[in-house]
């Protein structure tokens, strides 16, 4: 049997390009979805690393900051500090790092100087 030259696709053709067309829009919404992820922990580090900012200035201006601040894009998190003596005499080293409230995970550590005697 012969088909006309005008026929068209047979059904196993549009099968085969229907499926084609599936296996791509998959890998496409799984690259999507990747990208999401990869968007949310940059949100998420950058929250971190505000907090963390922020927590500095207050205790370069002498504040008493709070350890466990509101949340910032809706990521609660904690500042831990640790301080540490330099080579002035008046200064001390301040290691800040803002922790996931929620599962632990460490998103920015900072490092800066205070005054020493500055409100811990």
């Amino acid at each position: 049997m012969r088909r006309a030259p005008d026929a068209g696709f047979t059904l196993i053709e549009t099968l085969v390009a229907l499926a084609i067309l599936a296996m791509s829009a998959m890998a496409l919404l799984g690259a999507t979805e990747a990208h999401i992820r990869t968007i949310a922990a940059l949100e998420s580090r950058a929250a971190a690393q505000w907090v963390a900012e922020n927590y500095l200035a207050e205790l370069a201006v002498g504040a008493d900051p709070d350890a466990e601040p509101a949340p910032m894009l809706g990521v609660s998190l904690s500042v831990t500090e640790t301080r540490s003596p330099t080579s002035d005499p008046d200064l001390e080293q301040v290691d800040l790092a803002a922790t996931d409230r929620a599962d632990g995970r460490v998103y920015a550590r900072l490092t800066g100087f205070v005054m020493r005697g500055a409100d811990r």
